[in-house]
């Protein structure tokens, strides 16, 4: 019987490498709620919006996830907020050759720059957001 290839968790590689980055920044999939939210920032939410696979055997170096990311981040003026933003597509640019247990980022895009996000329930932040892509492949076997 053939092992089925699963693929690195594409989201959790992003924030464990944007959070060793960003230290002091809060780095998430799940942000806090109301006004916990206001004492927690900065701060960058990860949501996976898609992507695809290619899938072409585990010792293939080709195999690999290609997921796209809406990543928010939060501050408490709108300047502040875009600030980060700028920060975080920097740090993207840098994750190429970076991984964790899981997997290595081998490609990253950009499909929209920042842009404002109004953030209606907590008022007294500020949200600006882009989304990026990025290509995992599964850590190599030992040869």
């Amino acid at each position: 019987m053939t092992t089925p290839l699963v693929l690195p968790d594409s989201k959790q590689v992003a924030i464990d490498l944007l959070a060793a980055a960003m230290p002091g920044v809060l780095v998430t999939a799940r942000l806090p709620e109301g006004k916990a939210l206001n004492a927690a920032v900065p701060a960058v939410r990860v949501l996976r919006v898609g992507g695809t696979a290619d899938m072409r055997g585990w010792a293939d170096p080709a195999t690999r996830d290609r997921p796209r990311f809406s990543i928010d981040c939060y501050e408490a003026s709108e300047g502040a907020a875009m600030r980060l933003a700028m920060q975080v597509r920097a740090e993207w640019e840098l994750l190429p050759g970076r991984g964790n247990h899981t997997g290595t980022v081998t490609g990253i895009s950009e499909e929209t720059g920042p842009q404002d996000r109004p953030e209606d329930p907590n008022s007294d932040i500020s949200r600006v957001g882009m989304i990026l892509g990025m290509s995992v492949r599964p850590p190599l076997p030992n040869s």
